[in-house]
């Protein structure tokens, strides 16, 4: 099974790669009150709170029992309806990716993880910490995350053995080289070293841009995950925004062959921090 059949199964309500991704805005309204503020955030989180629950139940009781296609369509409208929840709204655009490709893309908020899987469920490296993080540390860690120990080279190796293996045999995986998340106005340095899995495995690498805006179509500033910003403030800065917006651009794949795994970090990183954005 495909990853583009899948997608087409899904139904999912993405806007055509001919479209331009923005649309006209109405007139900005009023700034809300902190009160109206307060009681949005209040009944996100208490959704939130339920969903968390019905995704770690359908983990634990449903996964088992099913098989890994099933799973990854789970997963996808899982990761839609949290988005709902959260008052994220999706926009994407581009080719989809190919099975065994490897994705890269810049890094803005711990919700990344869930946009992408919303559009095409995939395995993920993600740093070990996340690991730790309460009830989504959980979910991740059983929807084939790859994590990584920072600072240490042989995780690195371990990480880089599996992504040779997972991409030889079809599967695609996402990597966010610039190791750490910013504020999502400019992309910080591409770190070379996972790309070398891609060429390992003859695989293409597929870059992704991310973007988050507001209600007003402007730079959002609740969704960056950044500095001293906890796992809680985070969560409630989304929920108390009145709408976000998550656009994703997926660009072109780049083969990999006659390339250097720094090669291949310039070139995608210059095609991700393009600042031609519509």
């Amino acid at each position: 099974m495909s990853v583009i059949s899948l997608f087409d199964e899904l139904d999912l309500p993405l806007s055509q790669p001919d479209l331009p991704l923005s649309r006209p805005r109405p007139a900005a309204a009023p700034r809300d009150s902190g009160l109206r503020a307060r009681v949005r955030m209040g009944w996100r989180i208490a959704r939130l709170a339920t969903h968390l629950a019905g995704g770690c139940s359908r983990v634990a009781l449903l996964y088992p029992l099913v098989s890994e296609r099933t799973q990854r369509k789970m997963r996808a409208r899982w990761s839609r309806q949290l988005l709902a929840v959260l008052g994220v709204e999706l926009q994407a655009r581009g080719p989809l990716p190919r099975p065994g490709q490897l994705l890269v893309s810049n890094h803005i908020s711990w919700v990344d993880v869930f946009v992408i899987n919303a559009i095409s469920p995939l395995s993920f490296v993600c740093k070990d910490d996340v690991r730790g993080w309460p009830v989504i540390g959980w979910l991740v860690a059983r929807n084939h995350t790859v994590f990584i120990r920072r600072a240490s080279r042989s995780s690195a190796a371990e990480v880089r053995d599996r992504l040779v293996a997972s991409l030889s045999c079809g599967r695609s995986v996402m990597v966010f080289p610039e190791g750490t998340t910013s504020d999502g106005r400019n992309v910080l340095p591409f770190r070379a070293a996972l790309f070398q899995a891609a060429i390992d495995a003859g695989r293409a690498v597929k870059p992704v841009r991310l973007r988050y805006t507001d209600h007003r179509g402007e730079h959002s500033d609740a969704a960056p995950y950044i500095d001293d910003t906890s796992f809680w403030q985070s969560i409630c800065m989304l929920a108390r925004a009145p709408r976000t917006v998550a656009r994703v651009e997926l660009l072109p794949a780049v083969p990999t062959h006659g390339l250097t795994r720094q090669t291949l970090a310039e070139v995608t990183h210059g095609l991700v921090s393009r600042t031609d954005r519509s």
